[in-house]
């Protein structure tokens, strides 16, 4: 098993679904996202992997980001960028990757807040081809990170287990509130 913290977008995902369904072999597994924390694949104790989660987000706030722009990963894979609000998912990242997440943390290549619309590493030539299609659908999108999702992974199959969703809210009285 395997576990990450992934932030689902909650806006019309029409047009990256239909274009990840040609693109990109994680379309069956999950919906558009962005990665926050990679699978972890050595045992960690889930317990312990909830109150780390919570005690991030008890110091979190909801906020805005605008996906927009294309880039190529060094590792062959098409991105639809965070423009806006990059600086704070690259900061919740960083708070994730603290505490017992801490030695799993890579720095190398360095995080870029994305969400992954295609894989190419094993066909290269449909690459300018599928930028092509990606362009033209002209992908906008403004949404509210307010909540992240951790995953249960069967890495054998490839399969999500289950999801565990963690709202991030604003605690404006400043007590020790769970998030539901």
């Amino acid at each position: 098993m395997a576990y990450a913290i992934v932030y689902s977008l909650n806006t019309n995902i029409e047009k990256i679904n239909k274009f990840r369904q040609k693109y990109d072999p994680q379309f069956d597994l999950i919906e558009p996202h962005i990665t926050l924390v990679f699978p972890l694949l050595q045992s960690i104790n889930e317990d312990s992997l909830t109150l780390h989660i919570k005690s991030i987000l008890r110091k979190c706030k909801p906020f805005p980001i605008h996906l927009k722009g294309l880039q190529k990963s060094w590792d062959e894979y098409l991105f639809l960028m965070v423009q806006e609000g990059k600086e704070d998912v690259i900061k919740l990242h960083n708070e994730l990757y603290t505490g017992i997440l801490a030695e799993y943390c890579r720095e190398n290549p360095p995080f870029v807040p994305h969400l992954t619309l295609g894989v190419f590493s094993e066909n290269r030539l449909q690459y300018p081809q599928a930028l092509k299609e990606a362009q033209e659908l002209d992908l906008d999108y403004r949404c509210m990170v307010d909540k992240l999702s951790l995953l249960k992974i069967n890495d054998v199959n490839r399969q999500i287990v289950w999801s565990q969703e963690y709202r991030i809210y604003i605690n404006t009285l400043g007590l020790e509130l769970e998030p539901p």
